[in-house]
């Protein structure tokens, strides 16, 4: 007689991380390891707020398998209590595939009736994935790891699927060819966030938000378990939480919201520094020209994606996000005071519009010294000037 099954423990989920994550620590340099015990303590403690403290002061870069993990959490996949992670990843992994389902059916039913209301949208998805971080090989390369493909096969692969259009059910959702790619994922998961979300529908530039999420879920998994399937799913939900904060910005009332934004930015970069606020409004370079697509795209296309992953770490410790792109675009002025104080209109402009060069690390200590002297007067007055205008759209 067969016995009873056991239960499963609803933390196998966080033991199995840590047990990964264990034998992980003791290979990064020392000065990393602090770091990163910090945050498995807060962990092991089940405490949040401290999760997002430690995780504030930087996830050592060398745990990939940590930042996917604390991501979860920061953005709002996983809930508060750990008890119910477990409970929480399958249920809504199990809500994504069947969302996969429902639009492979509306896709098979457009392409029935010859009723292409996706076609447009789907074109312009392809079109913006496949010039996605196109100096990345990761999103050329198989999902399958194993498969023997050559790079010059992957790179012919790719450019084939650029040319995909509105005709067959398998190109467009699920490539035929073996070795489908990452891009093709992407694709899949704005294709799916579009057919859910109706009322923001896609907008050129939602692809540079998840393409970093993607490659973060992507780089090291947390335990066997976590298939090509669930990091799709896990990268879908966390990108959905990600355009609740952001979505305002491409939508219809989008110049009026960034408008919102650009003046809280000009506000506080004057109070922080008048020579810079008045050197630029001496030559009216407004912070529309510059600092929208900081607001819009949260720096993903001024920084490579290994650098954005160490930005995004602190970005998402704040629950409003933009919050920080306030302080991290005051020290971005700060860090090239001597070229906007010294130079002309256009090598200002280049300067502003070209803030790639700027060392991550001390992009992200300034913006911390920036966060801990003016808090107190900025926090406020950042609240105030979002009532304000909240009141007005009302």
């Amino acid at each position: 007689m067969e016995g009873k099954p056991k239960k499963r423990d609803l933390l196998t989920y966080i033991n199995n991380f840590i047990t990964n994550l264990n034998k992980k620590i003791l290979s990064i340099p020392k000065n990393s390891q602090q770091r990163a015990c910090n945050i498995l303590s807060a962990i092991l403690d089940k405490n949040i707020s401290l999760i997002r403290q430690y995780s504030f002061e930087g996830i050592p870069n060398e745990l990939p398998i940590l930042r996917a993990f604390i991501w979860k959490i920061l953005l709002n996949y996983l809930p508060d209590e750990p008890k119910k992670w477990e409970e929480t990843l399958k249920s809504k992994r199990a809500q994504y595939n069947s969302y996969k389902k429902f639009v492979e059916g509306r896709l098979e039913l457009e392409l029935k009736t010859k009723k292409y209301n996706s076609k447009d949208i789907l074109e312009q998805i392809i079109k913006d994935v496949y010039r996605t971080n196109t100096n990345n090989p990761f999103f050329y390369e198989p999902i399958n790891k194993n498969e023997n493909v050559s790079k010059e096969e992957l790179l012919q692969l790719y450019q084939k699927r650029k040319k995909y259009t509105f005709n067959n059910i398998n190109e467009i959702y699920y490539p035929p060819e073996k070795n489908e790619i990452h891009a093709e994922v992407l694709k899949r998961i704005l294709l799916i966030y579009t057919f859910i979300n109706q009322d923001v529908s896609y907008h050129q530039g939602m692809n540079e938000l998840l393409a970093p999420i993607f490659y973060c879920f992507s780089y090291d998994k947390t335990y066997e378990e976590e298939t090509e399937e669930n990091i799709e799913a896990d990268t879908f939900w966390v990108f959905q939480y990600l355009m609740s904060k952001v979505s305002l910005s491409f939508v219809s009332a989008r110049e009026k919201g960034l408008d919102a934004k650009s003046y809280i930015f000009e506000k506080c970069l004057e109070f922080v520094d008048e020579d810079i606020f008045n050197k630029l409004k001496e030559l009216n370079i407004r912070g529309e020209y510059y600092c929208y697509r900081w607001f819009i795209l949260l720096f993903s296309q001024d920084f490579d994606i290994d650098k954005i992953l160490i930005l995004w770490d602190v970005i998402f410790t704040k629950e409003d996000i933009y919050y920080f792109v306030v302080y991290l675009g005051i020290a971005i002025m700060e860090i090239k005071k001597d070229i906007i104080i010294k130079g002309e209109m256009p090598d200002i402009m280049q300067a502003l519009q070209s803030v790639g060069d700027v060392d991550i690390n001390e992009l992200i200590q300034k913006t911390k010294e920036l966060n801990e002297k003016y808090k107190n007067d900025l926090d406020l007055f950042i609240l105030n000037t979002k009532q304000v205008n909240a009141g007005k759209d009302n």
